[in-house]
């Protein structure tokens, strides 16, 4: 694989050894598992003042996990314009996750998740190693994959210290 840029080296540092493909099914079980028994009161609270609740962080992994698979369908097809970034940030204050129930983010992860897996599952091996430009950075269709798994598993990492073990 070709080098990562420096901000996603943190993700994909995370992703154990295997197939890509079951780590996308297994970390999906393992964060329904974990989440599923949270009630709505704690899924709101963030341990911090200006910190994100397990709401907020669940529709985050949503948003990032549809705009990296936007990408990685953009880079498999050949797409050769940069494309843009996006300010999390923002998108967490606008998605207004408070205001719908942690059962219904969860619902709406699985589902994404599942188009995400039939997704990579339809790449070739050469559509997989295929290049692009997305703010500022050139990544591959089989690095964004990796990315979207360390990057689930960085932030249940962030739930399980913060939130669930506090």
């Amino acid at each position: 694989m070709s080098s990562l840029p420096v901000y996603y080296q943190q993700y994909f540092e995370k992703v154990p050894k295997g197939d890509p493909i079951l780590l996308l099914e297994l970390n999906l079980k393992e964060s329904i598992k974990t989440l599923v028994m949270v009630n709505e009161e704690k899924a709101n609270w963030s341990y911090v003042e200006g910190k994100w609740s397990i709401k907020d962080i669940i529709q985050h992994l949503i948003d990032t996990e549809r705009i990296f698979c936007f990408r990685a369908l953009s880079f498999a097809r050949g797409e050769t314009n940069e494309l843009l970034g996006y300010d999390h940030n923002a998108y967490v204050i606008n998605a207004n996750a408070k205001n719908r129930s942690l059962k219904n983010l969860l619902e709406e992860f699985k589902r994404l998740r599942l188009s995400t897996i039939d997704l990579f599952n339809s790449f070739s091996v050469d559509m997989l190693e295929k290049k692009g430009q997305a703010n500022g950075n050139e990544l591959s269709v089989g690095q964004i994959m990796h990315i979207i798994i360390g990057h689930e598993i960085h932030h249940m990492d962030v739930i399980q210290q913060k939130y669930l073990n506090a």
